[in-house]
């Protein structure tokens, strides 16, 4: 027989109480994938779609072949990256008239790019250097006012349209001390008089260990590419506003909170990405401090990423207790300052020559990094697959960067908007904006549990005080005050009730107070509205507060008058009213006690607004607050 028990218990039994568990255990495993995978995904679609559209634009566009550009089916109504097969004279600075009466032959490279990547006689060629570049362009719309913007290339670099001077940066010959206000992206101009007409760009560079033409000239009719010059400012305006927004709102949040430390580490990112976006792209910069050396300006760049990336981790250490080991922190801060003094203190061209290795090492760092929310998201830390989400965009940018060379417009302008940081920053303000949120639940969960040893010491104050007289009666009330404590517990479950489930609250006080006291205190009910939410516990210290301040020191008691009303502006008022002693206005301090002072602040946490006391005319004390009418939901029996 007991063997039988054992099975039945541990066999069948054991089977259904563990079936349970295993969808508990189904649905949390659920939940963790949603945690993990969903901020990948959502990362992977944005920038698949970033690139198709930007792949598509690219496709749509004319491209430069073996030397010539043909305009013959351009959409004039949109802007274009010269880019393409372009004739390319290395070690020369030539003209057009050079070039068409030379004897020398061009090689074709694709440019955009650094020279570095091109050969000749099987050797590659090296950064420093000078070199010419040259296209035909042809089936362009004479008489037509066109326009170019030459992107910002910090080399030096002269631009002709049939010999004219069209745009230049910089002097040939200059070093990495030479004033950056010269190298800045230049807006330029031509109306051809036929439909063809020669380009060359001389280009020299003493500077960076990798040369050549970086970056693409735009081209389009001289009001597009104008307004997509403004454009870019705009974006850049934006993005720098953004970023100065966002880095004193930290800033403000942790002078505030000093046990916030994250804070100030995602104040430091912002001022770091806001450092980046002053030396790149526009290199606003420039226009800041023109006499900066354009060495300097790339140096500090160059400083950006590691610190950067070892805050990033940083950040992850103190932000998710226990999730990052300590020795990874240690390593990337020895890196930082180990590549900072690299960048100091070596020539510039060599710095410039580690540009890639650093790029290679922020790509690892920045997946380390995302490893890490990914754990954390898995296990539910608060505001991590947010996060996760906004540094997967970081990573898959920075390998979109790395191996697939963009050059597109649409690119451009995302680049200048440092959408990857900008999504990181706006992921920790709206994490930060939670964390507030959830800091008010807690609050609000700690007010209502002050409210409950308040009330349960009143209430037991009262038993013991009638059982000394009347045990029996003293016996009933436990057996009433156990009921209603059960009760009053079940709301843990929600923050707000029924108005009826907290007049029973209210009921069961009174009915301790009234045989403590006897007849001499007497309660009136004046309800009109019944069926509308409240939050939980806002009634009964209402009450117990015209008890004890207005009736327990008028000699023969009096009444207490309980109302609840629905107004015209969507509000329902609820109060309570005694004719007691009354009150004047600097009394009213000693009528709030703990529940009255509690009450004050989740009204106002909850609804903005508070408590109203009122003096009546016939004595006595009034206080009422209004919150919005919710209806409670009604739910008929349901038949079988």
């Amino acid at each position: 027989m007991k063997n039988l028990k054992h099975q039945i218990i541990h066999g069948g039994l054991g089977q259904i109480f563990s079936y349970p568990l295993k969808i508990i255990s189904a649905d949390v495993a659920w939940k963790r994938l949603a945690r993990t995978v969903l901020p990948v995904m959502f990362a992977l679609l944005v920038i698949e779609g970033l690139i198709c559209y930007f792949r598509f634009t690219e496709a749509q566009t004319p491209s430069v072949k073996y030397g010539v550009l043909d305009l013959g089916e351009w959409n004039m109504d949109k802007v274009f990256e010269i880019a393409g097969e372009w004739e390319f004279y290395w070690d020369d600075l030539l003209t057009h008239q050079e070039i068409k009466e030379g004897s020398q032959v061009p090689m074709f490279v694709n440019a955009p790019d650094k020279w570095n990547h091109y050969e000749i006689n099987g050797s590659s060629l090296p950064g420093k250097g000078r070199a010419t570049y040259r296209i035909h362009v042809t089936g362009a719309k004479a008489g037509i006012r066109h326009g170019l913007r030459i992107q910002s290339m910090a080399t030096a670099y002269r631009l002709y349209i049939n010999g004219a001077l069209v745009a230049q940066n910089g002097s040939f010959g200059d070093t990495e001390f030479a004033p950056a206000y010269a190298y800045r992206p230049q807006l330029g101009e031509i109306i051809p008089n036929n439909n063809n007409f020669d380009l060359v760009l001389q280009v020299s560079n003493n500077i960076y260990a990798i040369g050549g033409m970086w970056e693409p000239i735009i081209f389009g009719t001289y009001e597009k590419v104008s307004a997509f010059d403004r454009r870019i400012s705009i974006v850049g305006a934006s993005a720098m506003t953004s970023l100065i927004i966002t880095c004193l709102f930290f800033l403000i949040f942790f002078a505030a909170q000093h046990k916030e430390k994250d804070m100030l580490i995602l104040s430091s990112i912002s001022i770091l990405v806001l450092l980046r976006f002053l030396t790149i792209g526009d290199a606003a910069l420039i226009a800041l401090l023109p006499r900066t050396a354009i060495g300097s300006v790339g140096r500090l760049e160059f400083m950006t990423s590691p610190w950067t990336q070892f805050l990033l981790l940083y950040f992850v250490y103190c932000a998710y207790i226990n999730l990052v080991p300590k020795w990874q922190v240690i390593t990337l801060l020895a890196y930082s300052i180990g590549l900072s003094l690299f960048i100091l203190l070596f020539p510039f061209d060599i710095v410039t020559s580690a540009y890639m290795m650093i790029n290679y090492n922020l790509l690892l760092v920045i997946a380390i990094i995302t490893i890490h929310y990914t754990r954390a998201a898995w296990q539910g830390r608060e505001g991590a697959p947010l996060l996760l989400g906004a540094l997967c965009l970081i990573l898959l940018l920075v390998f979109y960067e790395l191996f697939f060379e963009d050059i597109s417009t649409g690119y451009y302008l995302l680049t200048n908007l440092h959408f990857e940081y900008m999504a990181f920053v706006f992921a920790q303000v709206a994490v930060v904006a939670l964390r507030y949120r959830r800091a008010q639940e807690l609050e609000i969960a700690h007010l209502k549990e002050q409210i409950r040893p308040h009330f349960i010491h009143n209430s037991l104050t009262s038993i013991i005080s009638i059982s000394r007289t009347e045990p029996d009666r003293a016996r009933e009330l436990l057996v009433d005050f156990s009921s209603y404590l059960r009760g009053f517990y079940d709301y843990d479950q929600d923050e707000q009730v029924c108005f009826s489930q907290e007049l029973e609250l209210v009921h069961a006080y009174i009915a301790l107070e009234q045989a403590r006291f006897g007849e001499k205190f007497r309660v009136e009910y004046c309800i009109e509205a019944e069926d509308f939410l409240l939050p939980s516990l806002v009634l009964q210290p209402l009450v117990e507060n015209a008890f004890v301040h207005g009736l327990r020191e008028k000699d023969n008691g009096g009444t207490v008058t309980i109302y609840a009303r629905r107004m015209k502006n969507a509000k329902v008022c609820v109060g309570v009213r005694d004719d007691g002693i009354g009150f004047s206005i600097k009394s009213i301090p000693s009528r709030r006690g703990v529940g009255i002072e509690n009450i004050n602040r989740r009204l106002s946490r909850l609804y903005r607004t508070s408590l109203v006391y009122l003096a009546p005319e016939g004595g006595g004390c009034e206080v009422y607050f209004e919150i919005p009418y919710k209806e409670t939901i009604k739910y008929e029996d349901l038949a079988y």
